[in-house]
């Protein structure tokens, strides 16, 4: 088959567009809300939509996760961990505990954030994630590629944090001022990855190649807004590399 047939039974971008509509579509109608329903309910729609779209790999659930000195985050409403190197601990009452070193990544769900103070409260949630030893006090080993675990330089040994609002949130400029007081407090390794305001914007870092979610190289705030909500949906589950048009923020220079 000549090379510009196969050009036009197989368009690339128009696979891409369609995959994010149809994932858009899906989660969509999952967070229509119903009466009577609670926030836990919403909690596992994001738990199971996310164990459809990982690899059998990873696992999906909510509870706590420890480090080897005994400290112990504060209880998370999605924990993303590999099957292959984490143990999952239950104690009474079903709660769930996972050693740090095999969690990937670690999320906050909420229906509604209308104030400054709701939004503080879910980043200090996932800074008490952020903060736990991956390194187990320099003696974790990567089973990938053999190297110590260093999570205070490498973002790729760091737990990925997020939050995602399904219904009303904060104004995106506020949101992102609130999260530039939130970083200022703490070093690098141990900011959010990317706040997700379903249908209305999604709040990550800007580096040198354009909008990433890693905080060791950022040198802005960055955010994807006035686009297609599919293609912003797509953005947020990460599938997608293409180029976003976004805003800046200053970063406080005393934030290293």
């Amino acid at each position: 088959m000549e090379l510009s047939k196969m050009k036009q039974q197989f368009d690339v971008k128009s696979l891409v567009g369609s995959e994010a509509k149809r994932l858009w579509v899906a989660f969509q109608q999952k967070l229509i809300p119903h009466a009577g329903e609670l926030g836990s309910a919403r909690e596992q729609v994001v738990r199971e939509f996310l164990t459809q779209q990982l690899p059998s790999r990873f696992g999906v659930s909510s509870g706590f996760v420890f480090d080897v000195h005994g400290h112990v985050s504060k209880q998370m409403d999605v924990v993303v961990f590999d099957r292959q190197e984490c143990p999952v601990f239950e104690a009474a009452g079903g709660k769930k505990f996972f050693p740090c070193e095999g969690v990937v990544s670690v999320g906050q769900i909420k229906s509604t954030i209308t104030s400054k103070n709701q939004y503080e409260a879910a980043l200090e949630n996932l800074h008490s994630a952020k903060a736990l030893d991956r390194s187990s006090g320099g003696e974790s080993l990567s089973l990938a590629s053999g190297e110590s675990l260093d999570p205070k330089s490498n973002h790729l040994h760091q737990i990925f944090s997020f939050v995602l609002v399904s219904g009303g949130c904060l104004a995106e400029e506020t949101l992102r001022r609130t999260l530039f007081e939130h970083v200022w407090k703490h070093e690098r390794h141990l900011w959010p990855n990317l706040t997700y305001a379903f249908d209305d914007y999604l709040t990550t870092f800007s580096c040198e190649g354009g909008i990433c979610p890693n905080p060791m190289d950022a040198f802005a705030i960055g955010v994807l807004k006035e686009m297609d909500n599919a293609e912003l949906f797509f953005g947020f589950l990460g599938l997608s590399r293409r180029p976003f048009p976004f805003t800046l923020g200053n970063f406080p220079t005393k934030a290293t």
